[in-house]
C-alpha cells in the first residue's frame, strides 16, 4: 500500500472519511480495499468502515479506484480470443462482443489470434475492426497448438498494459452482461481468477439421449463460490497471475488441448484464488460433429490424460504416481459396474459408466507421457 499527502491529523474515531478516501492509493492486488482499509485504521488507533470509504470514494468522484487491482486510472481489460477455420463462429463472437455492457471505468481491448498460418481469419477482423468502438487487434500464430496461440494473446495483451486478461472461444458468445458480471465478482471477492457458466447450444436437434445424458453440460457452483478450477473458454485473468511467466501455457500439451487445466492447476498451487460468477454466462455452439458416442468418449480419455500429463509435470514425486495409478484403476473399476447397471437402466447409464472408464484409462496412461491430440480436428464453422 501506498500513502499520498499529508498525514490525517484527526483524533482516533474522529477520521475524515472524504480524506481518507483521497489519501489512499491501494497497490495491493491480492488483499485489496479491506486490507488497506484496516490497516490504515489501526495505524491511527481507530475503526474504519469500508463501505463508508467505498461510497465517500465514488461519490467524490472517483478519486481512488479502490475497487479494482489498485488502479488509480482506468482498468485495462483485453478480451482475448483464439480462432482456427471458424469464420461464422468468429464473426458471432465479435459481434456480441461489440454488445457488451463495459464495467465502468475500464478500457476494453479485443485481441484476436488466428492459429492458421494462411491467416484465415483476417478478413472477417478487419472488417469488424473497421466498424468496432473497441481497438481490435488481429494476429497470426503460425506454430500450431492452443497452447501457442494463447501464450501470443497474453504477450499482446500485456505488452499493450492490459490489467486483466479475459478469454473466449470462437465457437463461443457471451451475454451482454458477461465481462461486467465477471469484473463484479472480482470485486466483491478480490479473487485472481474469475469464471463463469458455460451453456450448450445445439446447432440442430439433438437426439434425446444427448440431451437426457446431460453429455455436454458443465458443473456449475454457487454465485461468489471459491473453485478449485477454470477454463480459458471464458475466463478473467488478473495480470498478477502472469507475473515471472513469460510462456504460461506449456507446449509440452501440443495439439492435445489442457495446456489451460494445468495452468490453472499452477495457478492454485501458487495460491492465486478461483471465483464463480453466476451470471457471467456465455454459451457454446455444439456442431452436429460433436454429438457423436465416440467423441465424447474420446473427449473422456483426453481429459483423464491431461489430469496427469499435468502432475507429471508439477509433482513427479513416486507417491503422488501410486495415488494417481490407484485413483485411475478405481475410476476404471467404477466405470465397469456402472456399464454393467446399465445394462438393465438403458444406454444413458451404460454410457456414463463406459465414459468413467475412458476417464480412468486416460488418467493411467497419462502417467506414462501417452497423449491423445484432440486439437487436430477443428469441429464447427
Amino acid at each position: 500500500m501506498h500513502h499520498v499527502g499529508a498525514p490525517i491529523g484527526e483524533s482516533p474515531g474522529q477520521l475524515d472519511l472524504e480524506r481518507v478516501a483521497r489519501e489512499i492509493v491501494y497497490d495491493d492486488p491480492v488483499g485489496g480495499f479491506t486490507s488497506d482499509v484496516a490497516g490504515y485504521g489501526r495505524r491511527r488507533g481507530t475503526t474504519i468502515d469500508r463501505e463508508s470509504v467505498r461510497l465517500v470514494g465514488t461519490a467524490t468522484g472517483g478519486v481512488v479506484r479502490h475497487d479494482w487491482w489498485g488502479r488509480s486510472s482506468a482498468v485495462n481489460i483485453a478480451i482475448c480470443a483464439l480462432t482456427f477455420h471458424r469464420p461464422m463462429g468468429l464473426q458471432r463472437l465479435l459481434d456480441h462482443i461489440e454488445s457488451l455492457d463495459t464495467p465502468p471505468g475500464s478500457d476494453v481491448r479485443v485481441v484476436i489470434v488466428d492459429n492458421d498460418a494462411d491467416g484465415s481469419g483476417r478478413d472477417v477482423v478487419e472488417a469488424h475492426a473497421a466498424v468496432s468502438r473497441f481497438d481490435v487487434v488481429y494476429l497470426v500464430e503460425p506454430t500450431r497448438g492452443i497452447w501457442a496461440g494463447r501464450n501470443r494473446a497474453v504477450a499482446e495483451a500485456l505488452g499493450r498494459g492490459a490489467d486483466a486478461v479475459a478469454f473466449i472461444d470462437d465457437d463461443e458468445w457471451p451475454e451482454p452482461t458477461w465481462l461486467a458480471e465477471l469484473v463484479r465478482a472480482r470485486e466483491a471477492t478480490g479473487a485472481d481468477v474469475v469464471t463463469g457458466p458455460i451453456l450448450p447450444v445445439f446447432d440442430e436437434t439433438p437426439p434425446g439421449w444427448a440431451v437426457d445424458g446431460r453429455f455436454f453440460e458443465r458443473p456449475g457452483f454457487d454465485d461468489l463460490a471459491d473453485i478449485p478450477y477454470a477454463r480459458t473458454s471464458q475466463v478473467l485473468i488478473s495480470k498478477e497471475c502472469f507475473d515471472g511467466w513469460p510462456d504460461p501455457f506449456d507446449r509440452r500439451f501440443g495439439l492435445s488441448g489442457g495446456d489451460d487445466t494445468h495452468f490453472f492447476a499452477e495457478l492454485r498451487e501458487r495460491g492465486h484464488r478461483m471465483v464463480w460468477a453466476e451470471r457471467a454466462v456465455v454459451y457454446e455452439s455444439v456442431p452436429a460433429s460433436r454429438i457423436d458416442v465416440g467423441w465424447i468418449l474420446r473427449r473422456q480419455y483426453r481429459r483423464g490424460q491431461t489430469l496427469s500429463l499435468s502432475l507429471r509435470l508439477r509433482d513427479p514425486r513416486p507417491v503422488r504416481y501410486v495415488r494417481r495409478l490407484a485413483n485411475g484403476m478405481l475410476q476404471i473399476a467404477a466405470g465397469v459396474a456402472r456399464a454393467a447397471v446399465g445394462l438393465v437402466r438403458g444406454h444413458v447409464a451404460r454410457l456414463h459408466g463406459v465414459e468413467q472408464v475412458l476417464f480412468g484409462a486416460g488418467m493411467v496412461t497419462g502417467l506414462f507421457g501417452r497423449r491423445y491430440d484432440e486439437y487436430v480436428t477443428s469441429h464447427g464453422s
